[in-house]
């Protein structure tokens, strides 16, 4: 059984930049994931990456977050054969057939005679733990950040309007700089709703690239069940 687990990258928000030069409270890179999650890279049996209709995820957003499960599936994989060579056995052949699975057990067990239909699943339950793993910590994450970036907002209002009422008490010749509040009280949301607005898409991405991999992944080990 693999002892790696996947490791981790910051998919929600660039913690190298700053929110706004007038954010009363900088972001700070998260403590609890220390790791990096590895770089995409090109897998032989791509898990699929389209989005539903209508759905509030762009393809470029969901294809970037299921090629981040793609490499942390891959960094599950140990020496010798198991679950992870029969999966990409069966997903390069593209067919659920009976035949196709028994063709696969066979060619497994010429490369190690101690794989059996128990091994296999066993093995498939533990990634299938690991990616819901996954799941719920870039649930989290990006929870958190969504919550930061929203308060930031919230108390960069409160605090412009408190200054907006105090300058409109003042004498005529501080008219300029109440003008100048006012605009950036206007123009709080416009420059944060960007980056709110791709903290929801990656949220809302993270479930479907989860759903999409647990389905595929599930797929392999149904047939495991039903035709070895």
């Amino acid at each position: 059984m693999a002892k790696e687990k996947f490791n981790w990258k910051g998919l929600f928000i660039n913690e190298e930049e700053n929110l706004s030069s007038n954010d009363p409270e900088k972001v700070a890179p998260s403590t609890t994931a220390s790791n990096s999650f590895p770089n995409s890279k090109k897998s032989d049996s791509k898990f699929p990456a389209q989005s539903p209709v209508g759905a509030p995820v762009s393809n470029d957003v969901l294809s970037t977050i299921i090629e981040m499960y793609e490499s942390g599936f891959d960094s599950l994989n140990q020496p010798g054969y198991d679950f992870y060579e029969f999966f990409k056995a069966i997903k390069a052949v593209g067919s659920n057939d009976a035949s196709v699975y028994k063709m696969a057990m066979s060619m497994a067990k010429g490369v190690d005679s101690k794989v059996t239909k128990s091994s296999l699943l066993k093995q498939g339950d533990f990634y299938v733990q690991e990616i819901n793993k996954v799941h719920k910590q870039y649930q989290t994450q990006g929870d958190s950040k969504k919550v930061k970036l929203q308060n930031a907002q919230k108390a960069e209002k409160t605090n412009l309007t408190s200054e907006i009422s105090t300058l409109e008490k003042q004498i005529l010749d501080m008219q300029n700089q109440i003008s100048k509040k006012k605009n950036q009280l206007q123009s709080i949301d416009s420059s944060l709703i960007n980056d709110v607005s791709e903290i929801e898409q990656k949220i809302v991405a993270n479930d479907m690239a989860k759903s999409k991999i647990l389905e595929t992944i599930t797929t392999v080990i149904n047939g495991i069940k039903n035709n070895l």
